[in-house]
């Protein structure tokens, strides 16, 4: 499952506020709405496979399912309508207030100890992060984003010790943050499935391909090694059977084979 936290800085913990001014009364409740949507929307689809928290003010969270939802709309003011009947009665245990969608009070330090439990690894999404595409990613990660305003003080000290990831220099809108990764993810999916793997390096014996493995992962270039015959077969390499070959996706080709050449060796291609 791809799980966004949204923290909320100005957004209302009131329902008292109207479907006519998001923008102002409502504290940026247009910034969640549009948030939810691109979590959320495909064109003439939606993704079932997500789950966004949106903690307001660090005391109240609203936590939308993807397999749950019903009477979820694009448009922000029918979105903006579900959160507030959301935020009418929330207490310290979690209730549905319509179906796919949870809320109680609770803390920054709750929404990660909630995630920790389900077995997600929460990431901080933060212009001076390691770069995005460089990374290998943890099942079930958990995406933190800010709304308009950059994380508090509060924030960073319970975000400290997260690993973070950027999407570039240039500080963006969430719900752009929200569309890029579920662009890169679903282009890594794409990939898997298609077996999209190439050949990128062939060495004699695992020790050596073990540690071209580590080195190109260090460079965040995921590698699958493809031996002709299981380790601890043979005692000695008959032939060519200790051959080993090194499997990248194909985006990844040329920069590792820059590495190889670097650190290791000359690459001669077939």
């Amino acid at each position: 499952m791809r799980r966004f936290v949204i923290l909320a800085h100005e957004a209302t913990t009131s329902p008292e506020f109207s479907l006519n001014d998001l923008c102002g009364s409502a504290g940026r409740m247009d910034v969640l709405c549009r948030a939810v949507g691109a979590a959320f929307f495909l064109s003439h689809d939606f993704r079932r496979d997500v789950e966004a928290t949106l903690l307001l003010q660090g005391r109240v969270q609203i936590r939308l399912l993807g397999e749950a939802l019903r009477h979820l709309n694009p448009d922000e003011r029918s979105t903006a309508a579900l959160l507030k009947r959301a935020l009418e009665n929330p207490g310290e245990d979690e209730v549905e207030t319509t179906p796919g969608i949870y809320v109680r009070t609770g803390d920054l330090p709750s929404v990660l100890d909630r995630l920790y439990q389900v077995g997600a690894h929460p990431i901080v999404l933060h212009e001076e992060g390691k770069p995005f595409d460089a990374a290998v990613l943890p099942n079930d990660a958990a995406f933190f984003l800010s709304d308009h305003l950059p994380f508090s003080l509060e924030d960073e000290q319970a975000l400290a010790d997260l690993p973070r990831l950027s999407l570039g220099r240039r500080s963006l809108h969430t719900s752009q943050c929200i569309t890029i990764v579920h662009h890169l993810l679903d282009r890594e999916e794409d990939e898997k499935d298609q077996g999209d793997l190439v050949l990128c390096h062939k060495v004699w014996g695992e020790p050596k391909a073990i540690l071209i493995k580590g080195l190109l992962e260090d460079f965040g270039i995921p590698v699958n090694p493809v031996s002709h015959v299981p380790s601890s077969i043979l005692p000695m390499a008959l032939d060519g059977l200790s051959e080993v070959r090194l499997m990248v996706r194909q985006r990844d080709l040329r920069r590792a084979r820059e590495v190889i050449t670097d650190y290791f060796e000359e690459i001669v291609e077939e």
